[in-house]
């Protein structure tokens, strides 16, 4: 009997039943006498070796497996890793068919323009765009002195920050201006293009001797079109009024800021005392012979000039023992003023050279008071301080509404400069840094390294 299992006993387990059938077989026992032995085998496995023990759980069933809570697993993973038969990894990873993953938000990618010196030129904000040409004629004046007195690194940083800091600026007020101009009815706008073209009218007249072609060619210059520069110019009137009206309610000034300004500028809201300059003068140059400057002439020549100057100072001091300062003045004297009696008209300080040492003599004397003839390095003079006018100081009830005008003023500004900035920060630009490196380049080539004329620095910033 090789199969040594029964009632579910596995093989090679040997209870008291099978010991005894091999006894009886080793033995050659008879058959009755086998079977009632097995008999009694059976009997004694049956109460004893085939019983259950009490208190002993049922079998698991294999069909149903135990699931456990996740504090137990928790638990039982805890204990593994304290015997160190698991080794700590990190947190279980759930596979994509188990739960479906939520969808990732990322932001929109830039735009980016393709390389080359037409896109590097050209800054996209959101749907405008901006060029180096815009952002750098605001900027002309203070580039062409930077680039005179700079070395070449340092005028390429400076730059660089106002660039920087104008790009800023234009951005906001596309913005500002885009927000003002959906608010604004179509009537409005019609105001709006009125007054942009009464104001380039009256530019064009006043710094282009009413010439388009003339203002045409500066803006050519500067690589900008007539257009561009229509549209600057609305941009500005709208960005301005929209913001005055948006931001005004938040501009306040209480009664003692106005007093603590006043005090601490108490000198702007001062006008300091003036005296009357009369001179009668008589330069050496005036005395030299016709056609003679006093750098080519003889030592003699000059000589001869000084005596003269002298003889005729004398004679027009003497003069005034009987006749009035400003008749004499007409009468002798060889300066500018002669024709106004000697009359420089009031002064408040000095003169610079060569009339410093003469003026300030004034502010010496009483009204009314006259010199004596006095030689300079120039000629003689005879100097009288005519009216004196006292410093007067306007009262804080004078000026109190100026100043609460200014201190408004002031606040608006930086209103106004926080809000374009909070919505620049907003806004989608492609390639900044690429765009700053072109503008810096075109700032150091012509025309922006050479000053402006002079009645084209009022244009528009």
């Amino acid at each position: 009997m090789r199969d040594e299992s029964y009632c579910g006993v596995v093989s090679g387990e040997t209870g008291p039943w099978l010991q005894g059938v091999r006894a009886v077989i080793l033995a050659g026992m008879s058959r009755r006498a086998w079977f009632c032995s097995a008999i009694g085998v059976v009997a004694v496995w049956l109460s004893g070796a085939c019983t259950k023990p009490r208190g002993a759980p049922p079998p698991p069933d294999a069909r149903r497996p135990e699931l456990k809570t996740q504090e137990q697993l928790a638990a039982e993973r805890s204990a593994r890793i304290r015997d160190g038969t698991v080794v700590p990894t990190s947190a279980p990873v759930i596979l994509a068919g188990h739960r479906r993953a939520a969808p990732v938000r990322r932001p929109p990618a830039p735009i980016t323009p393709t390389r080359g010196a037409i896109e590097a030129e050209i800054l996209l904000v959101n749907e405008d765009q901006v060029t180096t040409a815009e952002i750098l004629y605001p900027l002309r004046e203070g580039l062409a002195e930077a680039r005179r007195t700079q070395t070449e690194r340092g005028f390429a940083e400076q730059a660089a920050r106002w660039i920087r800091s104008e790009i800023q600026q234009e951005i906001g007020r596309l913005l500002v201006y885009r927000e003002a101009m959906a608010a604004l009815e179509e009537r409005q706008q019609e105001v709006v293009e009125k007054v942009v073209e009464r104001r380039l009218q009256e530019q064009i007249t006043r710094d282009f001797g009413g010439s388009t072609a003339r203002l045409d060619k500066h803006l050519q210059r500067y690589g900008l079109t007539m257009e561009q520069y229509r549209m600057r110019l609305r941009r500005s009137l709208v960005v301005s009024q929209y913001t005055r009206e948006k931001l005004m309610p938040q501009a306040h000034v209480r009664r003692d800021e106005l007093l603590a300004y006043y005090r601490e500028n108490s000198a702007r809201y001062c006008t300091p005392g003036t005296r009357e300059l009369l001179v009668i003068e008589a330069p050496f140059e005036r005395f030299l012979p016709e056609g003679t400057t006093w750098r080519l002439a003889s030592e003699q020549v000059r000589a001869r000039a000084r005596l003269d100057a002298m003889r005729h100072i004398r004679r027009a001091h003497a003069a005034l023992q009987d006749q009035p300062f400003a008749q004499v003045a007409r009468e002798f004297s060889r300066g500018l003023h002669a024709e106004n009696g000697g009359s420089w008209g009031q002064i408040g300080q000095p003169l610079q050279p060569p009339y410093d040492t003469v003026s300030k003599l004034i502010f010496e004397f009483d009204q009314g008071q006259c010199s004596a003839p006095l030689e300079t390095p120039t000629g003689w003079y005879i100097v009288k301080c005519g009216k004196i006018q006292a410093e007067q100081r306007r009262s804080f009830g004078e000026v109190q509404e100026e100043i609460r005008q200014q201190l408004i003023e002031q606040q608006l500004n930086r209103l106004t400069a926080r809000y374009i900035v909070g919505l620049a920060e907003k806004a989608t630009i492609s390639s900044p840094d690429q765009f700053i490196a072109a503008a810096v380049r075109r700032a150091a080539s012509e025309p922006w390294s050479r000053p402006p004329a002079r009645a084209q620095q009022r244009l528009l910033p």
